[in-house]
């Protein structure tokens, strides 16, 4: 995956930033944080890193100039163990997976993110790289390990994500819906041409789910509803 373009007004410290774009349109986004200001070009689904940290003021925008989303005091952290993931809109379809090595821990995790716009992620051993397939271990430590491993659902775009969401049927299916919708209010609005928004409206109509309407402005506000007469 490829960016286009990344640059910094200061020297960047380690890159413990993710910023995902799960989108089918290239997009802008502007960081202004304490540790300097960032302007990133994304490609459509494409990732980069940052150096920015502490709190931040985050802006996306299209190519052209539109609005996408933009909100402040968002915490990026320092770079010590955790990343910080800043995901447009939710858009992109990753997971945060342990792998097993040996005989390893217990279960398991497997946590999908997609429709998560902004996530910490600690003891993060392979973020975003292939894990290796072997580990070496203290001769007289434990039989096996357990890695976190950050890495794409499918191809990682937003009709991943969307469908992951609406899959959800368990007892925050509501929040999944609410994402997925968020999701698809970003593509009807930004991209509406889109070839894969016919099949994601009629399965939101077959799911009895509201179809959005496009909403210039900053799409991570709630949109407005008009009251019932």
């Amino acid at each position: 995956m490829l960016v286009l373009a990344a640059c910094s007004s200061k020297p960047s410290v380690k890159p413990h930033v993710f910023v995902l774009n799960g989108l089918d349109i290239p997009v802008v986004v502007e960081i202004e944080s304490e540790g300097g200001k960032a302007r990133l070009e994304l490609a459509p689904k494409s990732r980069t890193t940052t150096g920015a940290h502490g709190k931040a003021t985050i802006k996306v925008t299209t190519k052209s100039g539109e609005l996408i989303s933009s909100e402040s005091d968002i915490p990026l952290g320092k770079p010590k163990s955790c990343y910080h993931v800043y995901n447009v809109m939710g858009a992109a379809a990753y997971v945060n997976e342990e792998v097993v090595y040996g005989k390893g821990f217990g279960t398991p995790s497997y946590y999908r993110r997609a429709g998560e716009v902004s996530e910490q992620e600690c003891g993060v051993s392979f973020a975003f790289t292939d894990p290796p397939k072997e580990i070496s271990v203290n001769r007289y430590g434990p039989a096996g390990d357990n890695r976190s491993w950050l890495h794409y659902e499918g191809d990682g775009g937003w009709v991943v994500a969307v469908n992951g969401l609406l899959d959800d049927t368990g007892q925050w299916a509501s929040q999944s819906h609410g994402k997925a919708y968020m999701i698809v209010r970003a593509v009807v609005t930004h991209d509406p041409n889109n070839p894969a928004l016919p099949a994601i409206k009629e399965r939101l109509r077959q799911l009895q789910l509201a179809v959005p309407e496009p909403s210039p402005g900053n799409l991570l506000e709630q949109p407005k509803r008009r009251r019932r007469s």
